[in-house]
């Protein structure tokens, strides 16, 4: 295979040429679109998941099988979408992805019982794969590998609007209609989603990949694994995504339940948090200037360590406010939203004839790693396990980015 760069690409439409910032405004704002409905699909109904829990009588890990089987879509998803997207092309397999995520939507908010919310959920995570695999992909696609870092650091700054608004649209939405209300904000996300990729998603795959479309995703993995770059963005992107997952899955319990907040405070720690990762996301574009991706990672380690180690100190010593819990969580989010597009970056910049796959893979990695370690923390209750659980995903992700150098590769 010959490698190709996105700066040698004359054939791209005019929609997706780079400017000399990045990324095209166009596939910018697609892929912002893209990714901000896998944040909003978790982050919508946390707040609702007490609520959810009560109305099928069942505790944390009930509720949790709801977000575990929307992750689990979500990685196994990625063990074909990658290839597809590299044989057939972003557009149709970001379209096909998204009306088949609107459907499981709607079915998900009809859903009587547990078992059947469970398999809608399962759906639609594999259905909102498509969402981050074409969306890093479009950024591989068009823009210069040592530019990508930046680009990529520029569309979560636009989609972290997602997880800011998320929890309190789930709020708003769930007191008219319970959790149904708030899982029904993710139907006309899809809707408007869909409608805009229709009319304005260009085709950027390349006329020619010389045959990387057809390598099988398990020969693309062994292919990918012997490269260190790789190896050390899936590890970074899978811890990192750790701590947050946990977070995410199991923390309600701990906010509403053990703490006593209400629905509001806590959607005010979730809000606070999404703020930090969407500044971590702005100060990763201005550091991608003139620092490399893994120093920009090990800035990042520090952040995520103090963001963890915080907030499980004050919960153990009873200061445990919802204004302090926020302050002392607030680290973490900025250091998470520095880490998650230079890992990207790295771990995708030696594969530009392979960008689906490459994309997919990288994918599966976060997501298994947000799953392993959401499962210990739910395994264990919760609560305050939910808060030593992070603390082992963030020291995790610092020794996965202390690893030697990895040296630029086009």
């Amino acid at each position: 295979m010959v490698p190709m760069t996105a700066s040698a690409r004359l054939d791209l439409p005019p929609a997706a040429r780079p400017t000399a910032d990045g990324a095209s405004p166009t596939i910018t704002r697609l892929a912002a679109g893209m990714l901000g409905l896998l944040p909003f699909s978790t982050d919508v109904y946390l707040t609702a998941m007490v609520d959810l829990g009560r109305d099928f009588g069942v505790e944390v890990a009930g509720v949790q099988r709801t977000m575990l089987a929307f992750t689990f879509g979500f990685a196994l998803a990625h063990l074909f979408l990658g290839r597809l997207a590299d044989r057939y092309g972003r557009r149709p397999v970001a379209l096909i992805g998204t009306a088949v995520y609107l459907v499981a939507a709607i079915v998900a908010i009809t859903s009587p019982s547990l078992d059947l919310l469970v398999i809608a959920r399962f759906v639609q995570g594999g259905a909102e794969a498509t969402g981050p695999i074409v969306a890093r992909t479009l950024i591989r696609d068009t823009v210069p590998s040592e530019h990508a870092g930046r680009a990529l650091a520029k569309v979560g700054a636009l989609f972290g609007v997602a997880p800011i608004a998320a929890p309190f649209v789930g709020t708003l939405a769930s007191g008219f209609a319970g959790w149904r209300g708030a899982l029904g904000t993710l139907v006309i996300y899809a809707v408007v989603l869909l409608v805009t990729l229709l009319l304005r998603l260009p085709e950027t795959r390349p006329a020619h990949v010389h045959g990387a479309d057809r390598v099988s995703i398990v020969k693309a993995l062994g292919h990918f694994s012997r490269t260190r770059a790789f190896v050390v963005g899936c590890l970074a992107v899978g811890t990192g995504y750790g701590a947050l997952y946990s977070w995410l899955t199991t923390s309600a319990f701990l906010l509403v339940g053990r703490l006593g907040y209400s629905k509001v405070e806590a959607s005010w720690v979730y809000t606070a948090g999404a703020i930090g990762f969407l500044l971590g996301g702005m100060i990763a574009m201005r550091l991608a200037r003139h620092m490399t991706p893994q120093r920009v990672l090990r800035i990042a380690a520090a952040a995520m360590i103090v963001g963890t180690t915080a907030p499980l100190a004050f919960v153990l010593a009873g200061a445990a406010h919802w204004a302090v819990l926020l302050v002392a969580l607030f680290p973490y989010y900025v250091g998470w939203g520095l880490a998650q597009p230079m890992a990207t970056a790295i771990g995708m910049r030696p594969f530009p004839e392979m960008a689906g796959q490459a994309s997919a893979w990288i994918g599966i990695a976060q997501q298994v790693g947000g799953m392993g370690f959401a499962v210990v923390a739910a395994g264990l209750g919760g609560n305050t396990a939910t808060l030593v659980v992070m603390v082992a995903a963030a020291v995790s992700f610092t020794v996965a980015v202390f690893l030697p150098p990895v040296r630029p590769t086009v």
